[in-house]
């Protein structure tokens, strides 16, 4: 019989720099009913040696050798059907769950709103070298959620709890190019309540690489094309529309 509450899944590639302080996260938490799914592509820095002697520490670590040309979203669908836990938890292998008590107060949280499909938290944002660069605070409550999120996601992925029979029963992650995490979280929310703990629970960290001009405006384009699918679903979708646009401009103003 499966009695893993919570499943936490973990895509990583290349980053042994990164995930002990990722994986010590998971293993200092306060609620214990988990199981750490670790799905490696093919990297070459030693991460299977290193994910492989954390199992041989801790059961509850899992590792998975994904062998084929797989998609980051493909990646995060094998990690969703490999679960066993009622609820799905998401840890980028760069980032860090700070609170030892994050499982804990967001099992508690969901246990009591029933009506909650997918709950996040706040969080610090820190560089490659883990020194605090900033914060990140959204709304907490569900309406004020919803009259934000397209204009912007109001969820740090790897702060995020959602419940697996709903992931599941709206097809999990699709490929959206950048903004996979978004896309899921627009459909998840179609079947119930967001939420966001108030307290700062990880530490997501920033990479300079990622914030050339030609990255921001392929982001801008696919955050344009996500919340085009739901135009009907969501308030205020002709100011994000707007504002969706104007960023695609001044992305391609500064690139050009």
């Amino acid at each position: 019989m499966n009695n893993v509450e919570i499943s936490i899944i973990m895509l990583t590639y290349n980053r042994i720099k990164y995930l002990p302080a990722a994986i010590t996260g998971v293993l200092k938490q306060s609620f214990t009913n988990w199981e750490l799914i670790i799905i490696d592509s093919q990297s070459s820095d030693g991460t299977g040696n290193l994910v492989k002697n954390y199992c041989r520490q801790d059961d509850r670590v899992k590792f998975v050798l994904e062998d084929k040309n797989f998609n980051i979203s493909q990646c995060r669908n094998l990690g969703l059907n490999l679960a066993q836990g009622k609820y799905i938890a998401v840890l980028d292998s760069d980032d860090i769950w700070e609170d030892s008590d994050k499982l804990k107060k967001q099992i508690e949280f969901l246990k009591n709103h029933a009506d909650c499909v997918l709950l996040g938290g706040m969080a610090m944002v820190i560089n490659e070298s883990g020194e605090k660069i900033g914060q990140i605070k959204y709304k907490t409550r569900d309406e004020q959620i919803r009259n934000k999120i397209l204009f912007s996601n109001q969820f740090v992925h790897s702060a995020v709890v959602y419940k697996k029979d709903i992931a599941q029963a709206v097809s999990g992650y699709n490929f959206v190019g950048v903004g996979e995490d978004y896309d899921l979280i627009l459909k998840i929310g179609l079947k119930g309540k967001f939420f966001n703990l108030p307290e700062e629970l990880i530490s997501y960290r920033r990479h300079s690489a990622g914030a050339t001009w030609e990255n921001r405006t392929k982001s801008a384009r696919d955050h344009l094309s996500i919340i085009q699918k739901y135009k009907e679903l969501y308030p205020h979708y002709y100011l994000a529309l707007a504002k969706a646009y104007l960023r695609i401009v001044l992305t391609l103003l500064r690139l050009n």
